[in-house]
């Protein structure tokens, strides 16, 4: 494909920036960086990335300034380099707002300079990678991709950096975290450095930063997919090696988080991978780290209401934490003491006890409420991992070392908005009941999936009252406007006629959020109105029991996303001690097991959002002090469970006693729509 070609592609763009009206926009904090400096040398990666992203900056305004000076293509040079800082500003991992918004409008006053059929090739390469990284910033990832699938030959090893970690963040941010990382092992071997540049480490860190993202089922399945390349072909690639060797490291650390463990085994992996980018010294850097931050816990207080409507979920939760405790190596190291919430109305005094009697962690409370007070509070003492999620509090924030983890229907949402568009629908038809629990899922999926690209095709409530669901399906398909026409053809030829309705045609995906009795009569409605080819994504509020294959062959087909431990992920876990019969209630012990099993490195995940703890909720991260959790997906296939990686599913034993309905104290009226409190600090629709 010819540059020329290349050029035209980006055309859209140029104009984009051209077009532009000019806005204000506040300058950065100046640097210190020497301003005596000419400003007007080549620049390459091993003397940027010693450079802050204001220092880049102040140096593209430099380089802008003296093309202001020049005629004709003598200008390209400055302006070509000062694009090459442009897009190391783009693609920095630690990017400010007004960073970004002041070097995307020195962005358009540059490319408003260059003249594109004076561009040598390797100019014209550079414009093709700073186009690319404009349309990350724009979070336009598809297009970022798109870009670069064009043909890229430079001869410059840091056009080629550049080019497969632009690759990398796109690929990354649609999901695709497998060519991902691929992209970083590639650019490793094209990282030039010097003694001032720490451009290889920092690749490392990003590289590690993408594995820690990963499932543990992921880290299994792309390493399979390795060894049966390596059985079939008999060799892997160098890359291909590396890859597996990093998918090793990142196992070893996903299975153990003591400090000792790790040293021993990563040590052995050394000698395994003598020759792996991961080095000593880059595994010293990531032990090091992970032990400042691990916290030396003696005694941990639990604040939950062991008395009236929340006892029993509360409970629960207690099981969990204990049944943590006693299966952890360090039981004998820590103590556990329980207040009751539920004997009085000040949190705070409550919470004061607790670390007074030399509590230095603390898990709870539960009620929302609760919850709300230690938000306002202006002061922490001790890590405190409150067991609820307040939503709308993204923009505050958060008090230091007060942790919110919660299984908010609301999450849910997002988890499947994420997913969906991962998966390349845009595209989305929404069908709610017409509940508060409704609303609160479709907000939440709506608000996702259009802050990230997607379009709502059309939103739908049905009824909770009753169990046909065809004027709602109707609806959503413009069904109705078929029929329409068929009765004016009709009317206008005075026959009958052969007539089969035709839905509309530009739903990629419908989302579904209902509970078991209406879950599994909306996919076969559906598919009678002729919608069997949209695909149909919801949470596993749908699902009421994983054992009996009669009650969700209804179910065939649709995609839903729940605990490892739910789904049969995590042989021999804590959670396994629970003898519960409910899935509400197992979720609730598996709430407890992980309150517990994170609390060492709460302050490490916080500091590091890239690090995960592969708990039985979920893969854990934590983002803005919220506990975030990556599910796997599954579906069902003539009512047996089938994960989206079916390799990995252990098999699931026949369980005939096991309850085939929520009981156990969850609330549900006619409808099934579970009812709510104000006061209830877990949503019992939430967790269903």
């Amino acid at each position: 494909m010819s540059k020329l070609y290349q050029l035209i592609a980006l055309l859209p763009i140029i104009l984009f920036f051209s077009g532009c009206a000019d806005t204000i926009i506040k300058k950065p904090v100046a640097s210190t960086y020497e301003k005596s400096s000419k400003y007007t040398a080549p620049i390459d990666s091993r003397m940027s990335s010693a450079m802050s992203n204001e220092e880049k900056i102040q140096y593209i305004e430099r380089l802008f300034e003296t093309s202001i000076t020049k005629n004709g293509r003598d200008k390209n040079p400055y302006l070509i380099n000062a694009l090459y800082l442009c897009s190391e500003v783009f693609t920095a991992d630690k990017l400010k707002l007004e960073e970004k918004d002041y070097t995307l409008e020195l962005s358009k006053k540059i490319i408003n300079q260059l003249e594109p059929v004076t561009l040598n090739h390797e100019q014209e390469n550079q414009l093709l990678l700073t186009s690319a990284s404009i349309e990350l910033t724009q979070k336009q990832f598809a297009k970022a991709t798109e870009l670069l699938n064009q043909t890229f030959n430079s001869n410059q090893a840091d056009l080629w950096s550049l080019y497969h970690k632009i690759r990398a963040i796109s690929y990354y941010q649609q999901g695709q975290k497998n060519t991902a990382i691929k992209e970083l092992i590639f650019r490793q071997n094209y990282i030039m450095e010097n003694k001032i540049s720490n451009a290889k480490l920092a690749n490392q860190v990003l590289t590690w930063k993408y594995l820690n993202h990963l499932s543990s089922q992921e880290i299994t399945q792309y390493r399979q997919q390795l060894e049966n390349i390596s059985f079939q072909n008999a060799a892997l690639t160098s890359n291909e090696h590396i890859y597996i060797g990093w998918l090793d490291l990142a196992d070893i650390f996903r299975q153990s988080n003591d400090p000792q463990t790790n040293n021993s085994t990563s040590q052995f992996w050394l000698q395994s991978y003598p020759n792996h980018p991961a080095d000593k010294a880059f595994i010293n850097y990531i032990l090091q780290h992970r032990q400042e931050s691990i916290m030396d816990i003696k005694h941990i207080a639990i604040l939950l209401p062991m008395q009236g409507k929340l006892s029993k979920p509360a409970t629960t939760i207690h099981n969990g934490i204990m049944a943590a405790h006693y299966n952890s190596s360090s039981m004998g190291n820590i103590q556990l003491r329980i207040y009751d919430t539920s004997t009085t109305q000040d949190i705070l005094s409550l919470r004061q006890q607790a670390i007074t009697n030399g509590a230095d962690f603390i898990i709870g409370p539960l009620q929302k409420n609760n919850v709300e007070t230690l938000l306002q509070s202006s002061l922490t003492p001790v890590p405190t991992l409150a067991l609820n999620n307040i939503e709308n509090t993204t923009s505050l924030a958060p008090p230091e070392n007060l942790f919110q983890f919660g299984l908010s229907p609301e999450a849910d949402a997002r988890i499947v908005a994420k997913k969906g568009l991962q998966d390349g629908h845009q595209y989305a038809v929404i069908m709610v009941p017409d509940s508060p629990w409704g609303q609160r899922m479709q907000n939440a999926f709506s608000q996702y999936w259009q802050e990230h690209g997607g379009i709502i095709v059309n939103s739908v409530n049905y009824s909770t009252d009753v169990y046909d669901f065809s004027e709602s399906i109707k609806s959503f398909m413009n069904i109705e406007q078929s029929e329409n026409r068929k009765k004016q053809i009709r009317t206008t030829i005075g026959k009958k006629v052969e007539y089969t309705p035709r839905r509309r045609q530009d739903i990629d995906m419908l989302f579904l959020a209902a509970f078991p009795k209406q879950a599994k009569q909306i996919p076969l409605q559906i598919i009678y109105h002729h919608g069997e080819t949209i695909p149909i994504y919801s949470t596993a509020h749908i699902v009421s029991n994983y054992h009996d294959a009669r009650q969700n062959l209804d179910l065939d087909g649709v995609i839903f996303s729940d605990m490892p431990f739910l789904l049969g992920l995590i042989p021999g876990a804590t959670s396994t001690q629970s003898e519960l019969q409910s899935l509400l209630y197992e979720r609730l012990f598996a709430m407890g097991v992980d309150s517990y099993q994170i609390a060492p490195y709460i302050n490490f995940l916080a500091e590091n959002p890239s690090e995960s703890f592969s708990g039985d909720t979920g893969q854990i991260t934590i983002d803005n002090n919220k506990v975030i959790r990556s599910l796997p997906w599954a579906s069902f296939e003539q009512g047996n469970l089938k994960l989206e990686n079916p390799m990995l599913l252990p098999e699931l034993e026949s369980d005939s006693d096991v309850e085939s309905s929520f009981k156990s104290g969850t609330e549900i009226d006619s409808s099934n729509t579970p009812k709510t409190d104000p006061d209830v600090s877990i949503d019992n629709a939430a967790l269903h």
